[in-house]
Formats: structure tokens, C-alpha cells, sequence
């Protein structure tokens, strides 16, 4: 998305650059077991490349790895959170 909040397709993938959610910040899981999930990051394990993500709803402490979870900053109602 653009600042216009439109979608922006066709951009090569050399232009992105993988950015690890902050501690404490809001994530979505995006694929795997918890995918859908919303909620925070509690704790990430580079060397592991591993994070705990605390479910929004629940509270469950999820574990999941690094490449499954996502920095969230939409608004979670959009999710149904």
C-alpha cells in the first residue's frame, strides 16, 4: 500500500526488506498452525529465529517461528479482534 492506502502491485521483491516486529508490539501469524492469529510479540529468539506471540484473545502464549509472524499496524477490528 501506498500512502493513499491503495495496493500497489508489481513491485520486485529487491525493493523489501524483512523487518523482525518490535518486543511488545502487535503481530499477525501469517501462515502455520496459528495462522490468523493476532495478538503481541512477548519474546523473539534470533539465533533460534523463534518468538512467543501472546494471543489477543486467549492470552495463549503461542510459539512460532520468526518467518510465520508479521509487525501488524492496520487496525485489528479489520481482523475481528
Amino acid at each position: 500500500m501506498d500512502e493513499s492506502r491503495e495496493l500497489i502491485q508489481g513491485v520486485s521483491q529487491d525493493f523489501f526488506e524483512t523487518v523482525l516486529p518490535r518486543r511488545g508490539g502487535p503481530v499477525l501469524v501469517l501462515n502455520g498452525k496459528h495462522q490468523g492469529v493476532f495478538g503481541n510479540l512477548v519474546n523473539k529468539d534470533l539465533e533460534q529465529e523463534t518468538a512467543v506471540v501472546q494471543d489477543a484473545n486467549t492470552h495463549d502464549l503461542l510459539n512460532v517461528r520468526l518467518h510465520q509472524i508479521a509487525d501488524y499496524i492496520g487496525d485489528p477490528t479489520y481482523l475481528s479482534y
